[in-house]
Order: C-alpha cells, then sequence, then structure tokens
C-alpha cells in the first residue's frame, strides 16, 4: 500500500496516486473516476470509456450530416496537384 500527502492547488485539494498503482487499475492521467465515500473511506470508482460502432455513431447522425458537402465533392472530383502517385 502507499502512503500519499493531499496538497492544496488553487481552490482544490489534490493526491498524487503512483502510477504503479494507477496501472493496476488500468488509470492514467484524464481519466475519469467517481469519487463516492462508505463507511468513512473515500472511494475511488473507475468510469470506462464509452466504445461505439460506427452503426451506433451513424443512427444519431442527421441525413444532412452524411451527405458530402459542394467542397467536399470538388476535391473528391480533383486530380493530384504534385507528384503524387494514384
Amino acid at each position: 500500500m502507499a502512503s500519499v500527502t493531499l496538497r492544496n492547488l488553487g481552490g482544490s485539494v489534490v493526491m498524487a496516486v503512483p502510477k504503479k498503482i494507477l496501472g493496476l487499475v488500468h488509470l492514467d492521467a484524464g481519466s475519469t473516476v467517481d469519487l463516492s465515500v462508505e463507511n468513512g473511506r473515500l472511494i475511488v470508482d473507475p468510469r470506462p470509456r464509452p466504445r461505439y460502432t460506427l452503426a451506433e455513431l451513424l443512427s444519431r447522425s442527421r441525413p444532412a450530416d452524411l451527405r458530402p458537402r459542394r467542397a467536399d465533392k470538388a476535391w473528391l472530383r480533383g486530380g493530384p496537384v504534385g507528384r503524387e502517385m494514384i
């Protein structure tokens, strides 16, 4: 078990968690966690990152978002502008 010191940072108090412990629970900087208190103990519960399929993402799109815009169509019709090999 590790022992850490709480520190003031602006209007908050922060706790530095050793990387070794973060690795054990598959967390790193930028991870989102839920905090709660149970029986006088601070509980840190990792919040899993949502995973979406392409079908789920497209189902939430409006049909107008899926159609190529005028600039996209022009780019798709255009040929090479340098020495690209197509």
